[in-house]
């Protein structure tokens, strides 16, 4: 009976050891698999960086596209402990499909040179790769921050863009006779503002479809750091972000109009590149502070 109990003993000894090396064969296995991962989407998209970078991310027209990227990628590095091989073969399955997707809709991206059908290639490919690891309860978790991806790329033409032609006008407007009451020598005809004897033109770059566009996605992302406390808060939020993005378009402008006023052409051109930055990092700012605003009250000790 001694005998037959320590057998025993030994035998359900032996399950446990088992799984530990499982567990751990498992565990020696996901750092290459993640590994692997990123650098399947380094080769994929590296060249769309390359060639399109320049033109899409960083310009001038819309230099708000590469700071939205770089968000977007801070906010999965932020919650990668969320990261987790959880997935059910059912979930795997899915995900592979939405893989299969997001590649089909690069490959097609790639042979007809359309930026939009590999800027979009991607969020399918990152809410694959959440579920097929982490299953639905990752692609849940990051579902905000693979559809921002979709706005990386520029989805609005001339023609759309045009559409703000009204809005344009009348932020030209309300900027220029906001100095004239000031005293300043200004007079406005369509998006032309004269300062005495400079002419401004208020081209797209300043109240363009494409940067309103990419800065309310930078407002949403700040509702993945900043959650706000309730759903009428978070409501609240996205209504105020166009709001804020046009307020601070608006300094920018009349920013401009007084440059050229006090300091000449040259006063101009060097605000007209600092303010491009300026701008951007006083939204950012204005975000930050609503999002704290809004977000869950501090628990009284």
């Amino acid at each position: 009976m001694g005998t037959g109990a320590i057998r025993l003993s030994e035998g359900m000894s032996d399950v446990p050891a088992q799984d530990a090396g499982a567990v751990s064969s498992r565990q020696g296995r996901e750092p290459v698999a993640l590994g692997l991962i990123l650098v399947g989407l380094v080769a994929l998209y590296a060249p769309v960086l390359i060639e399109y970078g320049a033109l899409f991310l960083w310009s001038e027209d819309d230099n708000h596209s590469g700071l939205l990227l770089l968000l977007v990628l801070f906010g999965y590095w932020q919650d990668r402990k969320a990261f987790a091989w959880t997935a059910t073969s059912r979930e795997v399955g899915y995900g592979a499909a939405a893989i299969l997707c997001g590649l089909l809709l690069y490959f097609v991206g790639r042979i007809t040179d359309s930026v939009q059908m590999q800027g979009v290639s991607l969020p399918a490919i990152m809410t694959g790769l959440a579920m097929a690891s982490g299953g639905f309860a990752l692609a849940r978790r990051w579902l905000l921050l693979s559809t921002l991806l979709i706005f990386i790329v520029p989805w609005f033409g001339p023609i759309a863009d045009a559409l703000l032609v009204p809005l344009r006008l009348g932020l030209t407007h309300s900027a220029a006779r906001l100095a004239a009451w000031l005293g300043f020598p200004v007079s406005t005809s369509g998006v032309f503002i004269y300062v005495g004897f400079v002419e401004l033109n208020v081209a797209g770059a300043c109240v363009g479809l494409r940067a309103m566009v990419s800065m309310t996605a930078i407002g949403f992302l700040f509702l993945h750091f900043f959650p706000a406390r309730s759903l009428g808060a978070g409501l609240l939020f996205v209504v105020l972000m166009p709001m804020i993005a046009l307020a601070v378009n608006f300094l920018r402008v009349f920013g401009l109009i007084v440059t050229t006023a006090v300091a000449g052409v040259g006063g101009e051109a060097f605000m007209h590149d600092v303010a491009a930055y300026l701008e951007v990092g006083i939204v950012l700012f204005a975000f930050m502070l609503l999002g704290k605003a809004l977000g869950p009250r501090a628990e009284a000790a």
